[in-house]
């Protein structure tokens, strides 16, 4: 990956300065990433209508393939995309591949660390996606077991396209309006055939945000007041009016589709590859408030304070009323955390502390953790 970064590096970093793409400009929804005017030049900035060098391809409705017209010689969609959000590249200050911030802004100082991790292998050995390779959704199809290779699993090509919608969405950070053909945020029709009201899934609290969504075909800058997005600083908002099937649980959950939203107790019946075959498998409840969970002591008593789901109005403060989400314990690229004792087993019916190759079933490094072993259940859970 160094190796062809750098080749990348020398090929592609004169053409991304030329063309608009300077530091603290392209916010997401913001120029070469939707909300475009009849007059925009960012099109410019990826793509070549008539000398497109890349091989990179795009699927139709009809599933044959064309050109994506992508300007340079990147061979995938995650090489093209580092090619501004790369080390070293001058494109975007959202450095994703080292996990850092490479910009400066009211919010975020320079080198404070991405919320959602990188993906260098040697900083962040357990990722979201293998390189653009092929791998499976734990607890995906209807049973679950489409999440585990050794029983036959559907297996997809992970890469930055298959999360974002680099031309925009109505979603927070480019999320795609539609996962693994479910919808999850987009434009309902109802209102404006022309220009239909936004329907977004996840949202954010950071000031300025539109929490009604992002509006395509309408100027980034005109949507909002002030709006500076804030990278390193958790400002995650509960599902849009409340609804506990949406927000980043339910978008998640196109995928990993037997994590189910909104309920207590949640389960199903599946094979985790865990050695316990196939039984009722219980999930941690997700988009419920804290105040299920009151006792004698208060909720957060650690320094390691999880980031929660808040109302769009208000994100100082964590309390009893916030909402755990997948974010709450999960990176969304990847992780560093570490997995060692109970936490790295190689039979999870006989646990024995680091007998493992430091993970537990599903056997995928530390599932992309926030902390280190378990860190995050005592966090809450103050044991």
């Amino acid at each position: 990956m160094a190796v062809r970064k750098r080749l990348l590096l020398i090929a592609l970093v004169a053409v991304a300065a030329a063309v608009i793409l300077t530091p603290g400009v392209a916010f997401a929804n913001y120029s070469v990433h939707g909300s475009y005017t009849m007059s925009t030049d960012a099109c410019a900035g990826c793509h070549r209508a008539h000398t497109a060098a890349s091989s990179i391809t795009w699927t139709k409705t009809d599933l044959t393939e064309g050109s994506a017209l992508l300007l340079g010689t990147s061979t995938s969609i995650d090489d093209f995309c580092y090619t501004c959000h790369g080390t070293a590249m001058l494109g975007a200050d959202t450095n994703v591949f080292d996990g850092v911030y490479e910009g400066s802004n009211a919010l975020n100082a320079f080198g404070e660390p991405l919320n959602g991790g990188g993906f260098d292998p040697a900083m962040f050995p357990t990722q979201h996606y293998p390189n653009n390779t092929t791998w499976v959704a734990y607890g995906g199809g209807t049973t679950g077991q489409d999440g585990i290779i050794s029983t036959g699993g559907t297996q997809v090509t992970i890469g930055c396209s298959v999360c974002h919608d680099v031309h925009g969405s109505s979603n927070y950070r480019l999320l795609k309006d539609v996962v693994n053909g479910v919808t999850v945020g987009g434009y309902d029709g109802t209102i404006d055939p022309v220009d239909p009201t936004p329907t977004p899934w996840v949202i954010s609290t950071e000031a300025g945000y539109p929490t009604s969504g992002w509006l395509l075909h309408e100027p980034g800058a005109l949507q909002v007041a002030g709006y500076t997005p804030d990278y390193t600083d958790p400002q995650y908002a509960k599902a849009p009016a409340g609804d506990v099937t949406k927000g980043i649980s339910g978008w998640c959950a196109s995928c990993h589709t037997q994590y189910n939203t909104g309920a207590i107790g949640n389960f199903s019946v599946y094979d985790a590859n865990d050695g316990f075959g196939l039984v009722t498998r219980h999930r941690h409840p997700v988009n419920v408030p804290l105040s299920n969970y009151l006792g004698a002591r208060s909720l957060i008593v650690t320094d390691n304070v999880l980031p929660l789901a808040h109302d769009a109005v208000d994100a100082t403060t964590q309390d009893s009323s916030d909402w755990i989400d997948c974010l709450t314990c999960h990176v969304a690229h990847g992780s560093s955390a570490v997995m060692t004792g109970y936490a790295n087993v190689a039979d999870a019916t006989d646990p024995l502390p680091d007998s493992g190759t430091g993970q537990v079933p599903p056997d995928d490094g530390n599932a992309l953790l926030r902390s280190n072993n378990r860190g995050v259940c005592e966090a809450c859970h103050n044991k």
